[in-house]
Parts: structure tokens; C-alpha cells; sequence
């Protein structure tokens, strides 16, 4: 059974579609559809569409600001936990060419929320409250993205940038120590909020306490050496 599929390309990268993305996305706007409300079922379509599009957004941030170094994208992914730009071999070993790539996918949601706030205040004044509504979600989306693509844990835009800025003041195997405490840190902080039923929270945080373990497992734990 296939898990994915591909559902496109954008600017000649091939763009795939996780079966679990679909079931989260489905997940977080049900209470949309079942309110029976038309206009609630037309803002759920909306924020819907939004929120795919943010995500897929924010990796061709990546892809294309990776093209301007030469790094580019083989495909794209979303995934049941986000969206990930699958680089076709290793990224610039420089700390600036890494930023810039790190960094554009959260400038990307930092445009949106603001594009996106613009827009809903907009469509209030227009007497459109319920797609001022949408909008005004959608906003509300990008800031949790942006805010949360910038904390400090792999594989994040955070932790990725901070890894590359460590790695040239330090060496690499202290920042993947860093990253990867702080990271464990961050996905218990995670874990904790998500109590008692945020199911896609706990998932999160799951995914987060794996990564920075396993991160600073390779590196050889907090004393030991690297494996």
C-alpha cells in the first residue's frame, strides 16, 4: 500500500503527499465540518488549503534559497509532522550559505503571518467576518510555525542554524552536544504542554526526544565518544 504520492512539481521539484499528512490535516479541522454551519465548513476548506500551503511554502523557502548556493532540492515531503526539503547531497560547509538556507523557510511564515494578519483586517472591514476568521487563523498558524521551526532541537531551522554556528566556534561534536541537550529539553517542554490530550503535541514531542537522542547518542552521549 503506498504511503505517499506525489501530487506535483513546483519549479521542476517533485512534491509528495504523506497519507498521514492528510489525517492530520483532516484531524485538526474536523470540529470545521461537523458544526454544521456553512460558512464554519467554507473557513475550515480555507484554513485547510492555508495550512497545506504554508507548509509546503516554507520548504521552498529552503529549495530555493539552498539553489542560490548550489545546494538543491531533489523532492519535497509532507509528512504527518510537518514538510522536509530533501537536499540532493550535503549543504555548503560555510556558516552563512547554512544560515540562509535554515533561515528562509521561517522568514517565509514570517511573511505569511503578516501577509496573512494584512489580509484578515482587510476582509473584517469588508464585512467578510467569517473569511477575516480563516485568515485570521491562518496568521495565527504561521506564528506557531515560524516561532517553532526557530527553537533550538534537530532537525528544526533552530537547531540546524545554531549546529552551524557552534560547529565553526567549537567543532562539531560539541554543538551536536549543544543541540542535542537543549533539544531533549525542548521536546520534554513540548511533552509537558501537550498534557493531558494533545494527541499531535505528544507525537511532536515524541519525534523531538528521538531525533536530539539519537543526535547526541552519535556524538557519544554527554562524556563519552562518538560512535
Amino acid at each position: 500500500m503506498m504511503s505517499r504520492f506525489e501530487v506535483g512539481r513546483i519549479s521542476g521539484i517533485p512534491i509528495f503527499l504523506d497519507m498521514m499528512f492528510v489525517l492530520i490535516l483532516i484531524l485538526f479541522s474536523f470540529r470545521y465540518f461537523i458544526a454544521g454551519d456553512g460558512q464554519l465548513f467554507s473557513a475550515g476548506i480555507v484554513i485547510v488549503i492555508g495550512l497545506l500551503l504554508s507548509i509546503l511554502l516554507h520548504e521552498l523557502g529552503h529549495a530555493f534559497a539552498g539553489r542560490l548556493f548550489n545546494a538543491h532540492v531533489s523532492h519535497i515531503e509532507l509528512t504527518g509532522i510537518g514538510g522536509v526539503a530533501h537536499f540532493a547531497r550535503s549543504l555548503p560547509p560555510s556558516v552563512f550559505p547554512r544560515t540562509v538556507i535554515f533561515l528562509a523557510g521561517p522568514a517565509v511564515n514570517l511573511a505569511l503571518w503578516y501577509g496573512l494578519d494584512f489580509a484578515s483586517a482587510s476582509a473584517g472591514q469588508a464585512g467578510k467576518p467569517m473569511l477575516a476568521f480563516a485568515l485570521a487563523q491562518l496568521a495565527s498558524i504561521n506564528s506557531y510555525l515560524l516561532f517553532f521551526n526557530l527553537l533550538p532541537a534537530y532537525p528544526l531551522d533552530g537547531g540546524q542554524t545554531l549546529d552551524a554556528w557552534l560547529g565553526k566556534i567549537v567543532g562539531a561534536i560539541p554543538a551536536v552536544k549543544v543541540v542535542g541537550t537543549l533539544g531533549l529539553l525542548v521536546g520534554a517542554l513540548v511533552a509537558l504542554i501537550s498534557l493531558p490530550d494533545n494527541f499531535f503535541g505528544m507525537l511532536i514531542a515524541f519525534f523531538l526526544l528521538q531525533t536530539n537522542w539519537e543526535a547526541l547518542q552519535s556524538a557519544g552521549g554527554w562524556s563519552g565518544r562518538r560512535r
